[in-house]
């Protein structure tokens, strides 16, 4: 990440009001933030009522990249301090209600503060009580971390390579919408400049590339004696040399994220490539180029979101099958999880990708003399168990816009009897609780981007300073 989340703090009293719990605060503040790991805190040393002064103070603080100002109301103070402050800042705010002690918070100030500011269309976080308040106080650091998110996003390009996969309309976006409310940009590329960067890259590098990645695994399964499947001998070299492909293609054109049509192709000899890009995702998830499979914009949107809020790995995956008590769900993907987000107890593994490619992609007169039958690989491990998460995907468009947030504890995933080699891809259960049906009856699309934490509140702040829809499910965490 470019920087921390910065936080300025200003203090707001009437003169012959500053009684020392105010300067006492501003005292608790600099020790509780002085060695905050999470974020920068720029504190104001003085109590502040002079109106000129507090704008002043104001603007050179969004100047000095502050992502968000808290404003502590001390006393009973003129609305017109806050509301004067803040009409022009660019930036998220905080007002803090001091609520404890009369003589000091005169907590009446604040609300009618808050109440002044609802009405006129300002979007802000309002928090209320004492003066050592640590659940106040993680409420102000998420609100913050979640403006930091919406900055460090904009501009960014989410690059789709190739177009609509296998008419998966939920993978699309209205690009007017979303580039107005994220900010972000849409390129788009063709594959054929994926396999021409493929023939640039070093041979020696991309080698050294698949001997490492091939070193992570426990086993790697070359051949299915029984079906037939196998993964060619130079698959994971040529996987490695994608890999660097992309990374080229990111430089070129300064990318963050890409999101890549695959099937069919990559998965396709009609193509003049057969070997899918599985491993070559993998690895660039790994690397911290986040890649997002069937050229879902949504769901490498939420990636590029969930990676920059929490500064942790995450993984993309489908949601898979249902238990038959309803509470259970499974979730796997073809290979595009990090290998470092695996359980490090449970074996990680290399599989033939089943030979399969899908009907939506290419016309059934082209699928003949074993064309579809994939000579590539993919990854195969699963997330530790008991771990708490949370799960996300962006939905919709303009008035609909909206994230959907479930937090939930990995649990193993189910499978099938028909699946006699097991799930052959990185995947996990998710053990969602007794009320899975609002879940269900809510999605917005079948992929889902897991991250380790509780991030539910950050998010809602997210959703909130958007101006869009928050729908959020407890699985229990």
């Amino acid at each position: 990440m470019s920087r921390k989340p910065k936080l300025g703090v200003i203090a707001l009293a009437k003169y012959n009001h500053q009684k020392e719990e105010v300067n006492e605060m501003l005292a608790f503040y600099k020790q509780r933030f002085a060695n905050e790991s999470l974020c920068d805190v720029d504190i104001y040393d003085t109590v502040l009522f002079d109106d000129t002064e507090i704008i002043r103070i104001t603007k050179e603080m969004e100047k000095n990249n502050a992502d968000a100002i808290l404003f502590i109301v001390g006393t009973w103070i003129f609305s017109s301090h806050v509301i004067a402050a803040v009409n022009d800042l660019n930036i998220p705010f905080i007002l803090y209600g001091l609520s404890d002690n009369v003589a000091n918070g005169n907590f009446g100030a604040s609300i009618q503060i808050r109440y002044v500011l609802q009405e006129i269309g300002k979007n802000f976080l309002f928090v209320y009580g004492k003066m050592q308040d640590e659940e106040n106080i993680l409420k102000i650091l998420d609100y913050t971390r979640a403006s930091w998110t919406k900055n460090v996003i904009r501009n960014m390009k989410i690059a789709t390579i190739g177009g609509k996969c296998m008419m998966m309309y939920q993978t699309q976006v209205n690009e007017f919408s979303w580039k107005a409310t994220f900010g972000v940009d849409f390129p788009q590329y063709d594959t054929v400049q994926i396999f021409t960067e493929m023939k640039k890259v070093d041979e020696k590098e991309a080698r050294e590339i698949a001997d490492a990645f091939e070193s992570k695994f426990d086993r790697i399964v070359w051949e299915i004696k029984e079906t037939g499947e196998k993964i060619a001998k130079d698959a994971i070299l040529s996987q490695a040399k994608m890999f660097l492909a992309f990374k080229r293609l990111a430089k070129m054109y300064n990318i963050s994220v890409f999101a890549n049509k695959c099937m069919p192709e990559m998965a396709t000899d009609l193509y003049g490539y057969k070997y899918a890009g599985c491993v070559a995702t993998c690895m660039l998830n790994e690397s911290g180029l986040l890649t997002a499979c069937e050229a879902d914009l949504p769901a490498a949107l939420t990636m590029l979101i969930l990676n920059k809020m929490t500064g942790k790995m995450v993984f993309f995956s489908d949601i898979g099958k249902l238990s038959a008590d309803k509470k259970r769900i499974t979730f796997f993907n073809c290979g595009t999880a990090p290998i470092s987000m695996a359980d490090q107890n449970q074996p990680r593994e290399l599989w033939p990708i089943p030979a399969a490619t899908a009907d939506e992609g290419v016309a059934n007169e082209y699928l003949t003399n074993g064309a579809d039958k994939i000579r590539g690989a993919n990854v195969r491990f699963d997330l530790p168990n008991g771990r708490k998460v949370t799960i996300m995907r962006i939905g919709g468009n303009d008035d609909t816009l909206r994230f959907h947030v479930a937090t939930a504890t990995t649990c193993p995933r189910e499978v099938g009897p028909g699946e006699v080699f097991g799930q052959r891809w990185p995947g996990y259960g998710l053990d969602m609780g007794d009320k899975i049906d609002d879940f269900l009856q809510n999605t917005v699309g079948h992929h889902y981007v897991l991250v380790e934490g509780d991030y539910r509140n950050q998010l809602q702040y997210l959703a909130e300073l958007y101006g869009i829809g928050y729908h959020f499910y407890d699985g229990g965490v």
